[in-house]
């Protein structure tokens, strides 16, 4: 009868040791699951667009109660880190001189469309600066006590600089962008009398419907002279303020004997 119980404890043993042996691989296999969940979960966080200097992930954890623990770690890809963007000089063959014409390294004939319509970009918003500065406002000191009046009674004060004496002194200051090959506006703004230069102060705001211009390609070649195309861009206008208007015209360049770029057909947008 002893024997008899013994065995059967002995079997009763035995079963509850593989009981335990099972229970441990189906904690081996939820943990399994587990590890599988959060990879899924990190790619998906992944996939998303988030700020592209920073990577976050997040692990979920089942704890031994049954309770689910979430983690989200970001980590910096580099604090030192920058969007790279393509040059659009073209590798910097080309800049703007400091009186604000482009200057070429290399011959500007032996270069791709692409980077002549940079460059060409580049003069143009320097003669929308040049243009302004000169017909809108004015780039030197005036004196407001000494002017002269116009027909119509407008006052022009005199310029204080000692180097503006003449029409041409002005002019050889503008024409550093310009060309002087297209007709200006500076006799409309300026006035030459008793060896002075007088100028009548213009201030205006500019276009409040402008937003923007794009040279968008080349018209035609010379050996002097490249014309392009350029699209002014507007949010409307007086008469239908909501309707976007787009304006194409011409804008030339003009090359010099020493290869640099001068403006030559252009008018101020705004």
């Amino acid at each position: 009868m002893k024997k008899i119980l013994a065995a059967t404890a002995a079997v009763m043993l035995c079963l509850s040791v593989g009981c335990g042996k099972k229970t441990s691989k189906a904690s081996e296999k939820d943990a399994g699951e587990t590890t599988s969940a959060s990879a899924e979960i990190t790619t998906e966080a992944l996939t998303g667009e988030p700020d592209p200097l920073f990577v976050t992930t997040t692990a979920v954890q089942t704890t031994a109660s049954g309770s689910v623990k979430t983690t989200t770690t970001t980590a910096s890809t580099g604090s030192s880190a920058k969007p790279v963007q393509p040059d659009p000089l073209g590798g910097g063959v080309f800049k703007l001189n400091e009186d604000g014409a482009v200057v070429f390294s290399e011959d500007s004939s032996s270069q791709e469309d692409t980077v002549l319509i940079s460059a060409a970009q580049t003069l143009f918003e320097s003669a929308c600066r040049t243009e302004w500065k000169y017909t809108v406002g004015c780039p030197y000191e005036l004196d407001p006590a000494d002017y002269v009046e116009n027909e119509f009674g407008w006052q022009y004060h005199r310029i204080k600089n000692d180097s503006i004496k003449s029409m041409d002194d002005l002019r050889a200051d503008y024409n550093k962008v310009f060309s002087g090959r297209y007709p200006d506006q500076l006799s409309d703004i300026y006035v030459e009398e008793n060896g002075s230069v007088y100028a009548m102060e213009a201030a205006r705001g500019r276009d409040l419907y402008y937003t923007d211009s794009r040279i968008t390609g080349i018209k035609s070649k010379s050996d002097d002279e490249i014309v392009f195309t350029v699209e002014n861009n507007y949010t409307g206008t007086d008469f239908e303020p909501d309707k976007p208007v787009t304006q194409t015209e011409e804008f030339s360049v003009i090359i010099d004997n020493n290869g640099t770029w001068k403006v030559g057909q252009f008018r101020l947008p705004y």
